[in-house]
């Protein structure tokens, strides 16, 4: 309670520290490794919010994170098996050969930044929600406007290694189309990340409880032992 708000403001100048830095790269995976530390601060806003709604929605977005950045990599790792390379300069119209690969991409991108669809959307709401009822608009604005910063430099990062034309004078890559495995690697991240973030309750459910119990000594005066007591007297009841 002492340092929680000078740990957001260290957070609100993270976000925009480590996106100008992912700007700034010329490698795929080191523009990645930026773009998660600048969208852990807005993790971080929440978790400090202190606040239920904060808890649950830290929690849900670590997971996003886990889930997405997993298959951004893996994603990434594919390309590189390919090209053998991850500079951006010498990507380009990897979408013609390996389609699949991208579109995998795009969505673990998408759900990185919390589009609707990905667990990270609702995971988002709740950490903009509380951050705006402990700290108001000026914290909730910066955080928003971090991630649309992330959605920039992650979509960026799709269409130079996706989408543009190389700039040698081959028209296309000459690599190897996307494999059974790989197939099944792509699909079970989309899988896993659609089928999480459309069907959220059974999570947020599972973590409701104990979420509850971690807030109270931020929002309960007096004793929290006797609080919890009373708690579970009044469900027992």
């Amino acid at each position: 309670m002492q340092w929680h708000q000078f740990v957001v403001a260290f957070a609100v100048a993270g976000v925009f520290y480590a996106a100008l830095l992912a700007m700034m790269q010329t490698d795929l995976r080191r523009l990645l490794a930026f773009a998660v530390v600048s969208h852990t601060s807005i993790l971080v806003i929440g978790l400090f919010s202190l606040t239920p709604h904060a808890f649950q929605g830290s929690v849900i977005l670590s997971m996003n994170f886990g889930l997405a950045t997993a298959g951004l990599l893996f994603m990434t790792g594919l390309v590189y098996r390919r090209t053998n390379t991850t500079v951006l300069s010498e990507l380009g119209s990897l979408f013609d050969r390996i389609p699949f690969i991208g579109i995998t991409f795009f969505i673990a991108g998408l759900s990185i930044v919390g589009m609707p669809g990905t667990p990270g959307f609702d995971a988002a709401h709740l950490v903009l929600e509380a951050a705006i009822e402990r700290f108001g608009a000026v914290v909730t604005v910066a955080a928003a406007i971090g991630n649309v910063l992330a959605a920039g430099f992650l979509l960026w990062a799709f269409q130079r290694a996706f989408l543009a034309p190389r700039k040698d004078s081959e028209s296309s890559w000459d690599i190897e189309r996307t494999s059974l495995k790989e197939y099944f690697i792509a699909g079970t991240v989309i899988v896993i990340l659609v089928g999480s973030g459309f069907f959220i309750e059974p999570w947020l459910g599972l973590i409701e409880k104990p979420i509850n119990v971690l807030s109270l000594p931020f929002h309960v005066e007096g004793n929290v032992e006797e609080v919890i007591i009373q708690q579970s007297i009044d469900q027992k009841d």
